[in-house]
C-alpha cells in the first residue's frame, strides 16, 4: 500500500499497520520504534505504581474490599487487526458470557499500552 497524504490523515490502524508495513526492513525504523516503546513501557509502569499505592489506599479505607478478586483478564492478539475486528472478538466474548445463563449487564474494562487506540470513536 502506497503512502499517501489521504492515508496519513486518516490517522488510524490502517495508517499505523501500512506504515509498519513499509519500514518494516528498515534498522532505522527499528531502532526509533524500540526506543519508543521502552519510553511507554516506562511510563506506564509508572502509572501502575501509583495507581497501586490508590488502590491500596481505597481498600485500607474500607473503599474497596481488601478480598475482592477481579476475574481475570481476557488477552486479545491485535497485531494486524482493525478495530471493527478487534470489537467483533470483544462482543463475542461478552455474548459467550451472556449465552451462560447470565443476562446482568456487562462491563468492559480496556488495557493495554499507551497510545495504543483503546478508544474508538
Amino acid at each position: 500500500m502506497a503512502i499517501s497524504y489521504s492515508l496519513l490523515s486518516k490517522q488510524n490502524a490502517e495508517t499505523s499497520n501500512a506504515l509498519i508495513e513499509e519500514f518494516a526492513s528498515s534498522s532505522d525504523f527499528a531502532e526509533l520504534a524500540k526506543k519508543e516503546g521502552d519510553a511507554i513501557l516506562a511510563r506506564d509502569q509508572e502509572d501502575a505504581d501509583k495507581l497501586q499505592v490508590g488502590i491500596d489506599y481505597a481498600k485500607e479505607k474500607g473503599v474497596i474490599d481488601p478480598n475482592y478478586v477481579p476475574e481475570p483478564y481476557v488477552q486479545i492478539d491485535v497485531l494486524g487487526k482493525t478495530p471493527d475486528e478487534v470489537s467483533d472478538v470483544i462482543v463475542s466474548h461478552v455474548d459467550k458470557q451472556k449465552s451462560g445463563g447470565n443476562d446482568a449487564g456487562s462491563v468492559i474494562v480496556l488495557c493495554g499500552l499507551s497510545g495504543t487506540g483503546k478508544v474508538r470513536s
